[in-house]
């Protein structure tokens, strides 16, 4: 057990860094990496001088049934988001919402291309459907994302007269629910975004009025994948449950 614990716990850290090299200190969520390690470190550290024994026993076995629920649960809702992330639309969709993400001086961030590019992927398969992109302008971003999203996709392209721009919202509910306005009621709604988003972007969309939204999914960056699964996993938890 000490092993296992501290191989957990190098792994940990070791994504950690590779996250720092690889997109930055992006997100504030990449610091439950090391936690995670320290954790890790400590339990194996107890296990290893038997101060876990020294625990009474009660306490020992609800902790292990306590971790036992706990992890069935983070299964459950992981399960749910990966399910989730395999689904498309059987009909082609009157209006498709690209939901927005980080944008850099450069352009837009991987994660955004990839959804952009799912966009520019449906828009050859259904000439007809009208695309909404969706995104304001963060503390931390040089221009609003929809601008960038547009930009990107006439320039790969697509006719502007197919893209409406709504450059208002600053996260997921808001992209859902400004984007409202442009969409004729009676209309089918696509929403493209990275695939371990869909379950929570639907979710929302339920929530505001949609009726039968169905989601797009786009691919996400492979080495962010592991992060972005546990985040999306505390944001379900708190949009499904504790947040109605």
């Amino acid at each position: 057990m000490p092993l296992l614990c501290l191989i957990a716990g190098v792994l940990c850290l070791g994504y950690f860094v590779m996250l720092l090299l690889y997109s930055g200190f992006t997100s504030t969520f990449y610091l439950i990496w090391p936690l995670m390690s320290a954790a890790f470190f400590i339990l194996g550290f107890s296990f290893k001088f038997r101060f876990w024994q020294m625990v009474p026993a009660v306490i020992r076995m609800g902790s292990l049934i306590l971790f036992c629920i706990g992890l069935i649960f983070f299964l459950y809702v992981e399960s749910m988001i990966l399910k989730a992330s395999v689904q498309m639309p059987a009909d082609p969709q009157d209006y498709v919402i690209i939901l927005g993400a980080h944008v850099r001086s450069s352009g837009p961030s991987k994660a955004l291309a990839l959804r952009l590019d799912k966009a520019l992927e449906y828009s050859e398969d259904h000439p007809d459907t009208i695309f909404i992109v969706s995104g304001g302008q963060g503390s931390n971003e040089p221009c609003t994302e929809s601008s960038v999203m547009k930009q990107y996709l006439i320039r790969h392209g697509m006719d502007a007269v197919r893209i409406i721009e709504e450059d208002q919202s600053t996260n997921t509910r808001e992209n859902l629910l400004f984007s409202q306005k442009w969409i004729p009621e009676g209309s089918s709604v696509g929403i493209i975004s990275n695939d371990f988003h869909i379950c929570r972007a639907l979710h929302l969309a339920e929530t505001l009025g949609y009726e039968d939204a169905s989601g797009i999914p786009a691919k996400s960056d492979l080495p962010t994948q592991p992060a972005n699964l546990l985040r999306e996993f505390f944001a379900v938890v708190k949009d499904f449950w504790i947040i109605r």
